[in-house]
């Protein structure tokens, strides 16, 4: 008899297992029930993007405005710290806006970056009055001023030094004159006398004695020719007493 070699008997016990495997799978079809699905992997796989359609949310677009500079023109008279006043804001702020150093530097017309401007500055309209015309005077000088003696001072004696002053009005022409009147209530002209300065004596030969002791005088300026033209109104007139 033919002896059977043990590789036989492996091949036939595989060939077992797989009839009975088969039949195993196949058992469920005889049932009706349908067979599971079998999921065999591919060596490469291929990428599969899911497209989902959604309806875009609207947004609103709110634009924003850009916000300018404040500019202010320094007018006359102004000062950097008023500037900030005016501005609620601070004088610091203001120099380092304007890359300046010094608040006084400032001048008219110039035009300063307002930093932290905080409220737009309210303007006050000074109404200026119009000017009251000046009358043309018809005298090319103004009046002298009397300085001294005070209105109303005493002297005694013939040899008093009676010294009349008053304030020069300018440098006087060569037929130009300061007139000296002196005067008294009993004495229907007044004496008369000229001089280039602006200081008189008076003559100890007016001295009144017994007579009335007030004295009244003034100064004016006067052009000597042929004949004697005012060219100030006459100073106020101021007293004097001689005892």
């Amino acid at each position: 008899m033919k002896r059977i070699s043990p590789s036989n008997v492996i091949l036939a016990g595989f060939a077992a297992l797989a009839l009975l495997a088969t039949a195993w799978l196949l058992w469920p079809w005889q049932s009706g029930n349908e067979p599971a699905a079998f999921f065999v992997p591919t060596a490469s796989a291929t990428a599969t993007r899911v497209v989902l359609h959604r309806k875009p949310t609207p947004t609103s677009f709110v634009p924003t405005a850009t916000l300018q500079p404040v500019i202010h023109v320094v007018q006359p008279g102004e000062a950097l710290s008023l500037i900030a006043e005016q501005y609620d804001t601070t004088m610091e702020a203001i120099l380092e806006a304007n890359g300046l150093e010094d608040a006084d530097l400032i001048s008219v017309g110039q035009e300063l970056v307002i930093a932290g401007a905080k409220r737009t500055p309210v303007v006050t309209v000074v109404s200026t009055p119009s000017p009251i015309p000046t009358p043309t005077s018809r005298f090319p000088y103004a009046a002298p001023l009397l300085i001294a003696p005070r209105d109303g001072a005493a002297f005694h004696g013939q040899e008093a030094r009676i010294g009349l002053q008053w304030a020069s009005v300018a440098i006087l022409g060569e037929s130009e004159w300061y007139e000296v009147k002196v005067w008294s209530r009993d004495q229907t002209d007044a004496h008369r006398f000229w001089t280039k300065t602006s200081n008189w004596i008076v003559a100890a030969s007016l001295y009144p004695g017994e007579g009335d002791n007030l004295f009244y005088w003034n100064v004016s300026v006067v052009y000597r020719g042929r004949r004697t033209i005012p060219l100030s109104p006459a100073a106020n007139v101021r007293r004097f007493r001689w005892h």
